[in-house]
């Protein structure tokens, strides 16, 4: 039997009753360095009894953690939340402690006395700010685009990058969303070839992140912080990724190239516990994606042409291409009835900026919408998430994935043709 030094018979007659009887129980400190192999190297931290947690974009609180030993290592507090301890770290300033005695009784039929413990502490996440540009930089130097010959209609094709929300883990999470978000690209290029062939291929590309390319980590539903496969900056590189692969896919094969970009929702920045900006609407990720691809594009002479249209704190994003004017906005601003909403929204653009809107494009819904308006058609984005259960539970509904596209001209009825889903 492993010693104490109350173990053995001369120090055992002088010991109180109290300390024989924890000796006896098992529970003296000789048991427990029995058990974890040395208790200075592996401390046993006891049961978990209660606990509470807020968790937060940067991290979180643990609060009212009640223990039977002293804490010395948090993994299995963080694991009992489901939260992986290896993305976290305790701020160790933070950490408070409070100690009070209990009766417990013994396997022989008496009690004991025996401490718990009770903690409050922080814990950040651990990611660094910043994103890998210099890696982003070299796959724009060292690029060779294929040779290609350009289309010449006067019209645009439109291409929407919309709702990826890159880093949401339901369904089959990120790894689903990128195979799909490729397959479309695929598609499009197809689409593309085949307009080559019959000699209609548009002049100009408007390529357009509606926003909400990234999922956030919390703020935007109650167990986001719980579900996300990607941390902030994780899911802002993958974005950045994504969007040159587009931009060095697609701009080969027009003369005129276009970037826009839309301020969403899940890309707040700064949110801190609600589920807007606390510092301006220009803290966003899709602003942030915009000035990142602008200036990565000026790296390379076959992308030195690429037109960008970056909003600072701007919701409406304007764009005039071949005659037509578009209006873009990722959606989340609407409130009430949408088609009343919009008529208020291009009153304002036609006497304010002098921009008469011919198309209105949105995203944010999810799903494939198209309306004849009158002066304006309504178009709304499709997207390649892996689709939301909260909303199917809900709602019986569900939609198809994929990447809306259209193709723009002045001289087409409704000033848009070609209206596919890829």
């Amino acid at each position: 039997m492993p010693q104490c030094k109350y173990g053995n018979e001369a120090t055992r007659a002088k010991a109180s009753d109290r300390t024989t009887r924890r000796h006896n129980a098992k529970q003296c400190v000789c048991y427990r360095e029995h058990e974890t192999g040395n208790a200075s190297n592996t401390p046993a931290t006891g049961e978990t009894l209660t606990a509470k947690v807020d968790v937060t974009s940067d991290g979180g609180e643990f609060v009212d953690v009640q223990t039977t030993e002293k804490i010395t290592n948090w993994d299995h507090v963080f694991k009992k939340f489901d939260l992986d301890p290896e993305a976290f770290v305790i701020e160790g300033d933070s950490v408070r402690m409070s100690t009070w005695q209990q009766s417990k009784a013994l396997e022989d039929g008496t009690r004991d006395v025996v401490n718990l413990y009770s903690y409050r502490a922080r814990f950040a996440r651990k990611t660094e700010a910043g994103i890998n540009y210099t890696d982003l930089a070299n796959q724009v130097r060292n690029w060779n685009p294929v040779p290609t010959t350009k289309g010449d209609s006067p019209t645009t094709y439109v291409v929407s990058l919309a709702d990826w929300q890159l880093g949401k883990g339901e369904a089959d999470g990120t790894p689903g969303t990128v195979n799909r978000i490729k397959a479309s690209l695929a598609n499009i290029l197809e689409d593309i070839h085949g307009m080559q062939k019959r000699g209609s291929l548009p002049r100009s590309l408007l390529l357009a992140n509606m926003g909400d390319h990234i999922e956030n980590v919390y703020s935007s539903y109650a167990n986001q912080a719980f579900t996300t496969d990607l941390n902030v900056r994780e899911q802002i590189n993958l974005a950045l990724e994504l969007n040159l692969l587009w931009i060095k896919s697609l701009a080969p094969y027009f003369e005129e190239v276009i970037y826009s970009a839309c301020l969403c929702n899940h890309g707040q920045l700064s949110r801190n516990g609600g589920k807007t900006n606390v510092s301006d609407d220009a803290d966003n990720a899709t602003g942030l994606i915009g000035d990142t691809l602008k200036t990565l594009c000026t790296l390379h002479e076959d992308l030195k042409h690429i037109h960008f249209e970056i909003p600072h704190d701007e919701m409406i994003t304007l764009v005039t291409t071949n005659g037509v004017n578009i209006a873009m906005g990722h959606g989340h601003k609407i409130s009430g009835n949408e088609p009343a909403w919009l008529a208020k929204q291009a009153q304002n653009l036609a006497h304010r900026r002098n921009f008469h809107v011919d198309i209105w494009l949105l995203a944010h819904k999810h799903h494939a919408s198209l309306i004849d308006l009158g002066p304006y058609t309504r178009i709304q984005a499709t997207t390649n998430d892996p689709g939301s259960k909260y909303f199917e539970d809900m709602s019986g509904m569900y939609s198809r994935t994929g990447t809306t596209v259209f193709i723009a001209g002045k001289q087409l009825p409704g000033f848009w043709d070609h209206y596919r889903i890829h």
